[in-house]
């Protein structure tokens, strides 16, 4: 056993050193791994999609949620939520991560422009904290969330938009003072849960900024309800009403399109980004957990955790095109830089499912990733979680 992970770790520093060691080649090396993070083996497997095979697995804290990647840094953080931490590894020395204690079940994190500060939701404890990368340090924790999910940073990285779960509010905070400096309000009258654990709300799952960084999409669920902000005014210049409970956005990677899945009817709504108007409501399935896109934009995936497939959106007819049984349950995935093929992690399976973008079939399943894979990350790709 013992020879075995000093052979798997001496695999993934000769991978670190051929794939980050430093431009040109070897930094674009890094765009093709997939980071995988498994929450009942507490450990992140990396996949090489020119192979499709796993070479290595990095051992991580209890029950990981998210993972990121910095390439300014060589860096790549898991959040733990089982443990409370975050882990840090250097991925030239993938065996010695380094692990910061934060507040109560971090989840979601999004690294600010310059891949050096890291911001981390709290989700229980209702905090926000800001890690500096490079001294591997807590710089702040910033208090009066209502269960914090998603973050979003503005395209110059000064300010930052917190997604409240437990509310139909979006918080905005200062970086340079680590200060919630406003609260947009979505809804009309404002909503909050009485509790974090209500399960019957849904606030503010995500804010979704288009490529260029001017607009936020921010589905509000218990309210039916698609807000847009200025992301430079911090103003809700329009509200859509969408289907019944919706969970958030997800921008196409040309800006053009906001894909919806409505979870309350098992509906998908399509928002056009330059009208700001929904241009039609299609057929989804059961527990959605994600969309993404592929091939030239002209195809999307929606993946229903509750039917164990991916719906199959045209996206030049904006249309239903059929679907795609899944060999387990999928969480959530991430397409390929050039939008070729998309990768999913089956929890229930231990595998990863890889969808043939342009052919929209399913093209192979890697076995063996860890125990409950819960989603998928890439350099350069359109990454998201739960």
């Amino acid at each position: 056993m013992q020879r075995r992970l000093a052979l798997a770790l001496a695999a993934c520093s000769a991978l670190a050193s051929a794939v980050v060691g430093g431009g040109g080649a070897a930094a674009a090396d890094l765009d093709h791994l997939v980071f995988v993070p498994n929450k009942d083996s507490a450990d992140v497997a990396l996949i090489d999609t020119r192979t499709d095979e796993v070479v290595t697995k990095v051992a991580v804290g209890t029950t990981p949620h998210q993972v990121a990647v910095s390439k300014v840094l060589n860096l790549l953080v898991a959040t733990n939520s089982g443990s409370d931490t975050i882990s840090v590894v250097d991925l030239d020395r993938p065996g010695q991560a380094t692990t910061i204690a934060l507040g109560h079940v971090p989840e979601h994190m999004e690294l600010d422009p310059s891949g050096r500060l890291l911001a981390v939701a709290n989700i229980e404890a209702g905090s926000v904290s800001l890690v500096d990368l490079e001294r591997r340090l807590e710089t702040a924790r910033i208090e009066g969330f209502h269960a914090p999910h998603n973050l979003t940073f503005a395209a110059n990285g000064k300010l930052l938009y917190v997604a409240n779960l437990g509310a139909d509010t979006v918080s905005v905070v200062d970086v340079a003072t680590a200060r919630i400096v406003n609260e947009i309000g979505l809804a009309e009258p404002r909503q909050v849960a009485s509790t974090t654990a209500d399960v019957d709300f849904q606030g503010v799952v995500n804010v979704t900024p288009t490529p260029d960084g001017r607009l936020g999409f921010a589905a509000y669920g218990s309210g039916d309800g698609l807000a847009v902000i200025d992301l430079e005014t911090q103003d809700v210049v329009k509200r859509l009403t969408l289907g019944s409970t919706p969970w958030r956005a997800y921008a196409t990677g040309d800006g053009r399109r906001m894909i919806v899945p409505n979870n309350g009817d098992a509906t998908v709504s399509i928002v056009d980004t330059a009208t700001l108007a929904e241009v039609a409501r299609v057929a989804g399935a059961a527990e959605m957990t994600g969309v993404n896109t592929g091939w030239f934009e002209t195809t999307a995936f929606v993946l229903s955790r509750g039917e164990r497939k991916a719906v199959i959106l045209d996206l030049e007819r904006n249309d239903r095109a059929g679907e795609i049984a899944l060999p387990g349950t999928p969480e959530t995935g991430v397409t390929t830089p050039d939008g070729t093929k998309l990768y999913v992690a089956l929890s229930d399976a231990d595998a990863v499912a890889v969808i043939d973008t342009r052919a929209r079939r399913l093209l192979k399943v890697i076995d063996g990733v860890g125990h409950g894979p819960w989603g998928a990350h890439m350099m350069g790709a359109a990454n998201y979680c739960h």
